[in-house]
C-alpha cells in the first residue's frame, strides 16, 4: 500500500509539454498559411496590378489592417508564451503567520493593521476562519487564488489554466496578453 502512495498520476501530464511545442509549430504554420492566402495570393497581386483606383485603395487598407492585426496577435502570443505567469516567492508566509497570530482571531489582526492600509492582508475565505493554505508539492505556503500546476510543477499566482497552445500557464502576470491574443486572433481570423 505504501508504494501506491508514492505513485504520482500527474507525471503523465509532463507529456503535455511536448505536445505544446508541437502546438507552437502548428500556430506558426497557421499564421504562415493565412499570411500567404491573404497577402500573397489575394490582395498583393491586386495592389501590384494596378487596376482601378478604388480597388487599389481598398487593397492597401485591407493589407494595412491585416498587418496591424497580425503584428498585435503575434506580439500578444509571444508575450503569453515567454512571460512568467507569476510564481510564489520562496518561503512566502501569510502576514498573520509572520506575526505569530492566528487567522481566526480577527480582532487581534485588525488591531495590528493600520487603518490607512489599502490592501487588506487577508482574503475573504481567510476572514471567514479558514487557515492559510499550504502546497504539499512545493512545500510552501500558498497565497489566495494560487494553484499548483502539475505540468509546470510549480505554484502559479491567480492561475487560470495551463494552455497547451502557449506551453505555459495563464496566471496573474500574463493573463492580459492571453486575453488580447484571443481578441486579436478573433479579429485576425475574421
Amino acid at each position: 500500500m505504501e508504494c501506491l502512495r508514492r505513485v504520482n498520476p500527474f507525471r503523465a501530464c509532463a507529456g503535455l509539454r511536448f505536445l505544446g511545442y508541437l502546438m507552437l509549430a502548428l500556430v506558426a504554420a497557421i499564421v504562415a498559411v493565412s499570411y500567404y492566402a491573404v497577402v500573397v495570393f489575394a490582395w498583393a497581386p491586386l495592389l501590384l496590378r494596378g487596376g482601378g483606383g478604388g480597388s487599389m485603395a481598398a487593397a492597401a487598407i485591407i493589407l494595412a489592417a491585416f498587418h496591424l492585426l497580425l503584428a498585435m496577435m503575434l506580439w500578444c502570443y509571444l508575450m503569453v508564451v515567454f512571460s512568467d505567469p507569476g510564481s510564489v516567492p520562496e518561503n512566502w508566509r501569510h502576514a498573520a503567520e509572520e506575526d505569530g497570530m492566528e487567522v481566526n482571531n480577527s480582532t487581534a489582526i485588525s488591531n495590528n493593521v493600520p487603518t490607512d492600509t489599502v490592501n487588506h492582508p487577508l482574503s475573504i475565505s481567510e476572514e471567514q476562519g479558514h487557515a492559510p493554505r499550504y502546497c504539499s508539492r512545493c512545500q510552501n505556503s500558498k497565497p489566495p487564488r494560487c494553484h499548483h500546476c502539475s505540468i509546470c510543477d510549480r505554484c502559479v499566482l491567480k492561475m487560470d489554466q495551463h494552455c497547451v497552445w502557449v506551453v505555459n500557464c495563464v496566471g496573474a502576470r500574463n493573463y492580459k496578453y492571453f486575453l488580447l491574443f484571443l481578441v486579436a486572433g478573433k479579429k485576425y481570423t475574421g
